[in-house]
């Protein structure tokens, strides 16, 4: 099993929680993107499962218990084995007690009679998907001492599916968790947060990592690279390094944000037009965009404040809150070309040419 990259003070809080007499049945994973929510929420699920942590005596043990075969013992003491069936199968997406449920046709169940046709394009996590959720907890777990249910991302569950989930939440059976993942919180009900333990997930230093990247063998050039340009992300890091062509795709794109942030309206509004195209059929490549203005718009406002320019602070700033603001508009599946042009619209006219090579914060 690979280390998890960061987060050191989260994972203590988790197996903290884990071992306790009462864990919560329900935590909500908060934070951006590529933080790590994911990543977390299966530690958590191996916390719970993991056989050194959980050890369980063989058939016909004596009462005493001095015939138990000795366990393999973590490589850290408090934190799972990574080794026995458990981790490695949940490490591997393929423990039947740990299941993602995302927008698709994961754990669909249609009402008895009903006409369903699938559904694996769906954009959101319909009810149908929730009555699956309930089918499945009302019964013992497969294999698993705790199975953990991951909701991802939380925020895309559907008009009826959310409060039909609250049902579930308010009545949680004993033997399994709920992961809620979400990059936007504010999006859930607040009924559901409410009966959620609460996991902010916040972006992991540059040196952590680059740090973690080592670890798993990366050469320390591209390392180094990588956690520069994640912004805090060791997801992105980690994409960085599968993907090398990403990172020259990463400074072509940073060079055409600075040629739109310096032109006219009628550019912007062509640019607002191909990003709203490629919605339609590639919305990854175009939140990777997004990603890269935010990286620009926050180089100029580093850049501003060591200048003490505060009309350009203000202007960065403004950006910022304008891709804030789109994001949110494709949440709610706002048409994307008016989404689009208001964030234009909303930029500054910039002259900054950042290099791919920029010096960010230490959160980067």
């Amino acid at each position: 099993m690979q280390p998890l990259i960061g987060h050191a003070a989260l994972r203590r809080e988790l197996a903290a929680l884990a071992a306790s007499p009462e864990p919560p049945h329900a935590l909500l994973f908060a934070g951006p993107e590529s933080t790590g929510r994911a990543p977390l929420a299966r530690y958590l699920a191996m916390l719970f499962n993991c056989e050194a942590l959980h050890p369980a005596p063989p058939a016909g043990a004596s009462f005493f218990g001095d015939d138990l075969p000795p366990v393999a013992p973590a490589a850290n003491p408090g934190e799972p084995c990574g080794a026995c069936r458990p981790c490695r199968l949940i490490a591997e997406g393929a423990h039947p007690d740990v299941i993602t449920v995302s927008p698709g046709d994961a754990l669909c169940k249609p009402r008895d009679g009903e006409s369903h046709p699938a559904h694996p394009d769906s954009a959101d996590i319909r009810i149908c998907q929730v009555r699956g959720i309930t089918d499945l907890v009302a019964r013992y777990p497969f294999e698993a001492r705790t199975r953990v249910i991951i909701i991802d991302p939380a925020d895309r569950l559907a008009l009826y599916a959310a409060p039909a989930l609250l049902k579930t939440l308010e009545e949680p059976p004993g033997h399994t968790v709920f992961c809620l993942l979400t990059a936007a919180p504010e999006r859930l009900l607040e009924t559901i947060i409410s009966r959620c333990r609460r996991i902010d997930v916040r972006p992991v230093p540059r040196a952590d990592i680059e740090a973690g990247l080592l670890q798993r063998g990366v050469e320390p050039e591209r390392a180094a690279e990588a956690a520069a340009a994640a912004r805090g992300r060791p997801g992105r890091a980690l994409a960085f390094i599968a993907e090398p062509d990403l990172i020259g795709a990463r400074g072509r794109i940073l060079e055409r944000c600075a040629e739109i942030a310096a032109a006219g309206l009628p550019a912007r509004f062509d640019y607002a037009r191909s990003l709203a195209e490629r919605w339609r059929g590639d919305q990854a490549a175009v939140r990777f965009e997004l990603e890269c203005w935010e990286a620009y718009w926050e180089t100029g406002l580093r850049a501003a404040a060591a200048r003490g320019d505060r009309a350009a602070i203000a202007g960065a700033l403004e950006a910022l809150r304008a891709i804030a603001n789109v994001r949110e508009h494709l949440l709610a599946s706002v048409q994307a070309r008016p989404a689009f042009d208001l964030m234009l619209l909303r930029f500054p006219r910039g002259t900054l040419v950042p290099s791919t090579e920029e010096e960010l914060p230490a959160h980067a």
